[in-house]
């Protein structure tokens, strides 16, 4: 009877798990159509040797081991806030969050792991377009006239997958999840076969032999790690993606599928190129030769396609968490899942990756042309994440700080070695994550230090509830309609004492302060959704709550209000907000001018709360103040 109940959940972590396989592994899961071949092109290896073909396929072996099962499965992985993965969830836990207005410190800290994040969503912009565009390519061989139409295709699925988008990743990944286990089983099974023939390569699996590949080739195999690092570009979208499905069923997938089908694959293709040296050039395909090529393309192309999602799903949960930050302006984020709190759909962020893909596409044109800017910033943020890490299991987790910097120095050397072989694909390429990159972290870290300054400066306008109870206290009660002020700290009155219209109306009718807060459950109960709370005859506090699954709207408060006997309906009550006038300071430097125009810019298009609220236009009052950065 008592065992009962847990096949609900088996059954929900196997959908979990097959779901998984389709969003959060694509990326990393298809690697093999090209790394191996940049692996030898980068490095200057030759197929016909021996030894530089098992050191090739040790590294990637060893490359997977080393980064993926024992740096994020078995340490990154087992730390995140609240079930949410990432470089922006390490920061939220090491940094102290000691304000509602201030949710994570500035320093140093921070700036690297925006840095981090912003290379992310840099590499981003690329992972859609080139997995897209080399999936198409693949109708080279079976029809090369057909070459023309390869861009307009690439456009027309990009706009597919981004359209589809608004669905939510746990149904994407129903549909996703099944086709990518039927792609990782064939290229198990086709990496298992070519392994079959060529014993050999079983020696790859001794890292002695990536070690010495190293050391023999000197300067031009340490290059070798840039097409390396393409094997795990997926491992940090991975991480980013912990919130959509949970650490069991990644955990499930990697170990029951991903990483077994992987290294079957690669050391398969090794294999291949070992028999034939002309196999280098599409390593793959040699797998599959004669009836079973046509087949295998069509499922390399579905597969490469399925891989944008990794990141793009990623890349939502980035933002979202920069939001929650206060790393980035508020935007519209939308729930998918009532089950999975951490599956969201951006809307601004899926217009705006999609507009990107869809130019490097037209822009680039090939394939080749854009390889060359893979992976490069992925590897820094990797770099990033590792610090991060650090600084977490060091100040909340409480780790021995000697194990802690033995392995943060292992991690280090690792990512430190990609980051550096990589930065020969700058010129090639490689510039236009870091261009991304560059302009998403001047406008977060400018929005960062704008909120600062200005909420700095709009603390002088307000008020501790004390003082103004203390105020009024002796005034006897009124049956005028009241105020209702919108605040982030119900225990502040804002404005109160320096805006004369606020002052004048607090004094003269009563005062709701209302305090929306969003909780980490999908719904709130009808009878939990609202607390009152009355101070005297003149001020209540209503403290609402909203689930992430329910659009934070204003009339369910109000009604939820009124079964408490506190009627805020009546459409003469005016809601009213702070909103901050920004004017240049005199003796500003010249990049405090720039940064003062970019974060005005910011604040002007950031969503308000009482937008979302979607309180009446008849019933909004906007308190203006200048405020001097």
């Amino acid at each position: 009877m008592t065992a009962q109940p847990a096949k609900p959940k088996t059954f929900a972590t196997a959908a979990l798990t097959m779901a998984a396989l389709g969003v959060v592994f694509g990326d990393i899961g298809t690697s093999p159509l090209y790394t191996l071949t940049s692996c030898f092109a980068f490095s200057g290896a030759s197929p016909s040797n021996l030894n530089d073909a098992l050191g090739i396929a040790s590294l990637l072996v060893w490359a997977l081991i080393l980064v993926v099962c024992v740096k994020y499965l078995g340490c990154i992985m087992r730390v995140d806030h609240d079930g949410e993965g990432g470089i922006l969830a390490l920061l939220a836990l090491g940094t102290p969050q000691n304000s509602r207005r201030h949710p994570v410190a500035t320093g140093l800290l921070t700036t690297i792991v925006v840095i981090g994040a912003a290379m992310l969503l840099g590499d981003g912009s690329i992972t859609p377009a080139i997995s897209v565009i080399s999936a198409i390519e693949g109708i080279k061989p079976l029809a090369p006239t057909a070459s023309s139409f390869i861009v307009p295709l690439s456009v027309g699925i990009l706009i597919a997958m981004f359209a589809i988008q608004r669905f939510g990743t746990g149904y994407i990944g129903r549909i996703f999840g099944p086709i990518m286990f039927v792609w990782f089983a064939s290229i198990a099974i086709a990496g298992g076969i070519s392994l079959s023939h060529e014993w050999v390569v079983l020696n790859a699996l001794n890292p002695m032999y990536g070690i010495h590949f190293i050391q023999n080739h000197g300067l031009s195999g340490f290059w070798g790690l840039g097409g390396v690092v393409l094997a795990i570009t997926g491992v940090e979208a991975l991480y980013a993606d912990l919130s959509h499905f949970g650490r069991k069923p990644i955990f499930f997938a990697w170990y029951g599928t991903v990483c077994p089908a992987l290294m079957l694959c690669y050391l398969g293709e090794t294999a291949a190129v070992i028999r034939n040296h002309a196999a280098l050039s599409a390593p793959y395909y040699a797998l599959t030769p004669g009836a079973w090529l046509v087949p295998s393309i069509l499922l390399a192309t579905i597969a490469t396609i399925i891989a944008s999602q990794a990141l793009i799903s990623g890349a939502f949960t980035l933002v979202e968490q920069a939001i929650a930050l206060g790393l980035a302006p508020r935007i519209r984020v939308l729930h998918t899942s009532a089950e999975q709190r951490g599956q969201v759909y951006i809307p601004a962020v899926n217009t705006l990756l999609g507009v990107g893909c869809i130019a490097l596409v037209i822009a680039f044109r090939e394939s080749d042309r854009l390889a060359a800017a893979f992976g490069l910033a992925v590897s820094c943020t990797m770099l990033a994440t590792s610090i991060a890490w650090f600084a977490v299991v060091t100040r909340r987790k409480m780790w021995p700080r000697s194990l802690a910097i033995i392995a943060l120095a292992g991690f280090v050397c690792i990512d430190g070695a990609f980051v550096i072989a990589g930065l020969p694909k700058f010129s090639d390429g490689g510039w236009v994550p870091f261009l991304v990159s560059a302009v998403l972290t001047l406008l977060s870290l400018t929005w960062v230090w704008g909120r600062r300054s200005l909420a700095a400066a709009l603390r002088e306008g307000d008020t501790p509830l004390a003082d103004v109870l203390t105020t009024i206290a002796s005034l006897p009660a009124v049956s005028t309609p009241p105020i209702v002020m919108l605040a982030a700290d119900p225990e502040r009155v804002p404005l109160y004492g320096i805006h004369p219209w606020v002052t004048e109306r607090v004094n003269a009718t009563a005062l709701v302060i209302l305090h929306v807060e969003p909780v980490p459950v999908p719904r709130i109960p009808y009878q939990e959704r609202v607390s009152v709370e009355h101070m005297g005859p003149r001020v209540t506090i209503v403290r609402a709550r909203i689930g992430y699954m329910e659009p934070p709207r204003i009339r369910p408060i109000l009604c939820a209000c009124h079964a408490l006997d506190l009627d805020l309906t009546q459409p003469d009550i005016v809601f009213t907000y702070t909103q901050p006038v920004l004017e240049a300071h005199g003796r500003q430097s010249v990049t405090t001018k720039i940064l003062t125009s970019i974060f005005s810019l910011m604040l002007r298009n950031a969503r308000r709360l009482s937008d979302d609220l979607e309180i009446p236009a008849q019933q909004r009052v906007g308190l203006g103040i200048a405020v001097k950065l």
